[in-house]
């Protein structure tokens, strides 16, 4: 999830940019999902995308709210299998896979 802030780490002025660069991140996803909010009852179709890419921002800028969004969604599969890739994971399905010499 973090792999490449965590090159950065390396150095103190890398683990400060990192750190700002994930305070950002966390504050504007926030930011968007209060602002998604009044927008979902308005007749402009805003609300919805505005909250999805709230919360992929705050999904990818902060690992426990990583762990409590993808742990929400698990919990209905029908809806996971569709939008898990947006949040980093594999696909590990053996019934999706199919085989490499169909005979």
């Amino acid at each position: 999830m973090n792999d490449a802030l965590n090159n950065m780490s390396k150095t103190p002025l890398g683990s400060v940019i990192a750190t700002v660069l994930r305070m950002v991140g966390i504050a504007l996803g926030l930011a968007l999902m209060i602002i998604a909010i009044p927008l979902a009852v308005t007749p402009i179709p805003l609300g919805v995308p505005l909250f999805i890419i709230g919360t992929l921002m705050l999904a990818g800028s902060s690992p426990r709210a990583h762990r409590m969004i993808t742990g929400y969604l698990k919990r209905h599969p029908g809806f996971w299998n569709r939008v898990k890739r947006a949040f980093g994971e594999k696909d590990d399905d053996p019934e999706d896979e199919k085989p490499a010499n169909p005979t």
